[in-house]
């Protein structure tokens, strides 16, 4: 695929965002590659974290780009070689490549796709009550929250709370408790087609948080249905 047009998103609390950007927009428009805004570009280039990425994905349905430092897990680049990586893209042009996604409903309301993960977990340090049902099983158990993860996101939070790494182009999704009492309830891995619902008891502030970027507080008794969406995250990625 060529390179045709591009926006920039960027971390304006990090000064090195900004010098990266500008010397991004210099070379792309020598190589005669316009630049215009996010809704009409061809790809999204975040500079910054991987949360500036996961934050900026909420608002546009576009291949991203990321560019990030050598501690970013999510980036294609980094502020040290994007250059050269560029380079490449205009050389032998670039594919996408797609990352299944977290899709879930908050009671009946939709919310936005998970790249990551959805974390639910109480503010207070309290134990929360939980009741799991998945097909015709049901879990119930106590601890301090629930992670579902997609593929992308089992090599993070999830995989840190004793989850398995799962491959990030894999069609399957992820359940780990984070904290379970007396460990009665382990992580499980789902098949796409599998279909969650988690319902929160709780007296404690406890809120559901989209890949660690958008907080949505929960009330007793909340139900939350889970499963991995239909729609695809895609990356932008040099052959």
């Amino acid at each position: 695929m060529k390179l045709k047009s591009f926006a920039i998103l960027k971390n304006n609390s990090k000064p090195w965002t900004g010098i990266v950007a500008k010397k991004i927009i210099e070379f792309l428009k020598k190589a005669n590659i316009k630049q215009t805004n996010p809704k009409s570009a061809q790809i999204i280039i975040t500079i910054g974290g991987d949360g500036t990425l996961l934050y900026y994905k909420n608002f546009y349905k576009k291949p991203f780009l990321a560019i990030g430092t050598k501690k970013s897990w999510l980036a294609a680049a980094t502020d040290q070689n994007y250059i050269s990586y560029l380079k490449r893209i205009l050389k032998k042009g670039f594919f996408l490549e797609k990352r299944a996604m977290i899709s879930w409903f908050l009671n009946s309301k939709k919310m936005p796709d998970c790249l990551n993960e959805l974390t639910i977990r109480n503010k207070e340090h309290r134990i929360v009550e939980f009741e799991l049902k998945i097909k015709n099983k049901t879990y119930k158990f106590l601890g301090d929250g629930v992670i579902f993860s997609s593929p992308t996101g089992s090599s993070a939070y999830a995989y840190s709370c004793g989850g398995k790494e799962l491959s990030p182009t894999s069609s399957k999704y992820e359940i780990v408790p984070i904290a379970p009492y007396r460990r009665k309830f382990k992580p499980l891995v789902l098949s796409k087609s599998t279909k969650s619902k988690l319902l929160i008891k709780t007296t404690c502030q406890t809120d559901a948080v989209v890949d660690g970027q958008i907080e949505y507080p929960l009330k007793n008794n909340t139900l939350i249905y889970v499963q991995l969406s239909k729609k695809y995250f895609e990356f932008v990625k040099a052959y």
